[in-house]
């Protein structure tokens, strides 16, 4: 028997949980009571970023946040440790925090939790654990640098900056490699083991003490000293400009366009970022509809806002045959071009509006996901009731919005065109769009 599919009814509304915030000791336990959610998500929230790690100890802090998997007895100890209570380490650093945690049963919390204060207080950090450390990530630093869109990505930050950000995250290959085991152990102390930081719980806590459960991770630990937000100095030279790095015979390209963008503070997201899937961020995006349905150069463009305390970038990105690399560029500008004088149309607007707000019950349903957003709120410093806000924001953004966001967000005058792919054949058709100067580099020569 033939059923006809039943109508769809309206999007569910949704307000995310509110934390509630327990001083404790030095520290802040910032908690969500999720009833149910017997897998609770723990994570420790410290504001030593790799944008605050000094010019001499660059990648100090993605390599400090490898070897505390080795735990406390070192040797890769603390992964099957923590899997006799059943929970998983969590570890990472971005540009603006150092963030640890588990996700652990909530009948075996205690125990994990005991651990992991063991794991992130009082590490081994032997020198045979920090050497294996730091070659791997020497290691997968040039394995991943073999794409040509992770060589681009990591290209940028050089021709947009001056001072850390000039640096991958990881260091780069010549700084990393400098970092010893007494640097990391100092690191360590002077930072992770010194301070309280903020620690984000999110499950059923109906049977957590979380004054007890912070004592146990904070212990004598000292307020984190707030730190100084000043905005990092652009490089010298014309823009727009154009970098070739050079992959000599390569039959492909990739290509990015990016420009500075304001602090994460300073963005109205649902604006910055409505427009960004207007131009990139959507299948039915401009540049996809170009590059990708009329163009046929590429299987997918894209963009987005990398946003950080002090400072932001916005990028497109690609891969298209090398042959097209030129008029790839010129078309992405023209779409930026048509997007700032005629704006988005009422289309756009419900895709940007209906992308935003019909799957947040989905997207925050797990304890997961409602500590990522917590530990978001805490790195950036935003306020408690940030997901709803921005989802007031999307829920009422209008074309005038975006229309605007197009000519305050999107600088196409001050881009950098970065491009991976063979450069003798691609200088001078790139000379040629007369964007701006093009250099070529090799990619061995832009970190040293």
């Amino acid at each position: 028997m033939q059923q006809t599919r039943p109508d769809l009814g309206a999007a569910s509304s949704y307000s995310f949980p509110k934390p509630e915030r327990v001083r404790v000791g030095n520290g802040t336990v910032v908690a969500v009571d999720l009833p149910g959610q017997q897998l609770i998500s723990l994570r420790l929230v410290h504001p030593f970023g790799g944008a605050v790690e000094p010019l001499d100890a660059m990648g100090v802090t993605a390599l400090t946040s490898e070897v505390l998997e080795d735990g406390p007895d070192g040797n890769s100890s603390l992964a099957p440790a923590l899997e006799r209570y059943g929970a998983e380490w969590v570890a990472r650093a971005n540009w603006d925090g150092f963030i640890t945690g588990l996700d652990a049963p909530i009948n075996r919390l205690g125990d994990a939790v005991g651990l992991f204060s063991d794991a992130v207080r009082r590490p081994a950090l032997k020198a045979d654990d920090i050497v294996r450390r730091r070659d791997q990530l020497l290691e997968r630093f040039w394995l991943e640098a073999a794409s040509a869109s992770t060589l681009a990505m990591r290209s940028l930050g050089g021709q947009l900056f001056t001072g850390r950000y000039a640096t991958p995250l990881a260091g780069g290959p010549v700084k990393l490699a400098d970092i010893t085991p007494e640097r990391v152990a100092a690191f360590h102390a002077d930072t992770i083991a010194a301070y309280a930081g903020t620690l984000v719980v999110v499950g059923d806590l109906s049977g957590v003490d979380l004054e007890e459960l912070g004592r146990g991770v904070f212990g004598d630990t000292a307020a984190v000293p707030e730190r100084r937000i000043t905005e990092p100095a652009p490089p010298p030279g014309e823009l727009p400009r154009v970098l070739v790095v050079d992959r000599p015979g390569s039959v492909q390209s990739a290509l990015v366009i990016a420009h500075r963008a304001p602090s994460r503070s300073q963005v109205e997201l649902p604006r910055a970022e409505g427009i960004s899937e207007v131009l990139g961020g959507m299948f039915t995006s401009r540049l996809n509809m170009e590059l990708r349905e009329r163009l046929g150069y590429t299987y997918g463009a894209g963009s987005r806002f990398d946003l950080r305390r002090d400072s932001g970038v916005f990028f497109m990105s690609t891969q298209v045959e090398a042959s097209t690399t030129a008029h790839s560029v010129t078309s992405s500008f023209e779409q930026i071009a048509k997007l700032r004088a005629s704006g988005v149309t009422e289309d756009e607007l419900a895709a940007v509006r209906e992308s935003n707000i019909v799957g947040l019950p989905v997207a925050y349903s797990t304890a997961r996901a409602v500590a990522g957003a917590l530990v978001d709120i805490v790195v950036h410093d935003l306020p408690d009731d940030n997901v709803d806000r921005v989802r007031a924001g999307y829920e009422k953004l209008t074309a005038q919005d975006l229309n605007s966001a197009a000519v305050e967000y999107l600088r196409p005058e001050e881009a950098v065109v970065v491009v991976v792919g063979d450069a003798e054949s691609l200088r001078g058709p790139l000379t040629e769009t007369g964007v701006g100067p093009v250099e070529v580099r090799s990619p061995e020569s832009l970190w040293s």
